[in-house]
């Protein structure tokens, strides 16, 4: 009795380890044919501001080899969870390197007031949910309850960055 009792834990323990896959629609994900890392499809910054932020992260990633891509976006419909559409975003773009899995996706929900950071399972070792949490509450939060989006966003970037060098 003992031992069943002890393979049924074990049993619990690896069945409940295993990994959830969620089924995804790429067919519904905005394209990004251009490869830009700001893809501003909600028109939230000009264009001086999409090229500020471009060079920052193309600067970045030439330094570091480490990817970043921001996107705006009005709705992630049909998703319901921006964290499962960040997640594919990163891989329908093929946004980090494979052999290390080091990117970000910035998606910024203007309208809804929601932004997530996702990662790479190469980066969450240096970006863990806590860091990444941390800099959209300090830094990119209110800058943007001050209607400073461009701010905000450059402002994350440099924090990210500093993190993550």
């Amino acid at each position: 009795m003992k031992h069943f009792f002890i393979i049924s834990v074990l049993f619990l323990v690896c069945a409940c380890k295993q990994e959830t896959r969620i089924p995804v629609d790429y067919s519904s994900l905005p394209k990004n044919e251009l490869q830009q890392v700001v893809l501003d499809l909600s028109n939230v910054f000009n264009m001086n501001q999409i090229d500020t932020l471009s060079q920052m992260i193309i600067d970045f990633e030439k330094r570091t080899s480490n990817e970043i891509a921001i996107l705006t976006v009005d709705s992630i419909a049909p998703y319901e969870d921006l964290h499962v559409y960040s997640s594919a975003i990163g891989n329908y773009w093929g946004v980090g390197k494979a052999n290390k899995d080091n990117g970000l996706v910035i998606v910024l929900l203007k309208n809804q007031r929601q932004i997530w950071l996702s990662t790479g399972n190469g980066t969450t070792n240096v970006l863990t949910d806590s860091v990444c949490q941390k800099i959209i509450d300090s830094v990119m939060i209110p800058n943007f309850k001050e209607g400073q989006y461009y701010l905000g966003m450059k402002k994350g970037l440099v924090a990210i960055m500093e993190q993550w060098h």
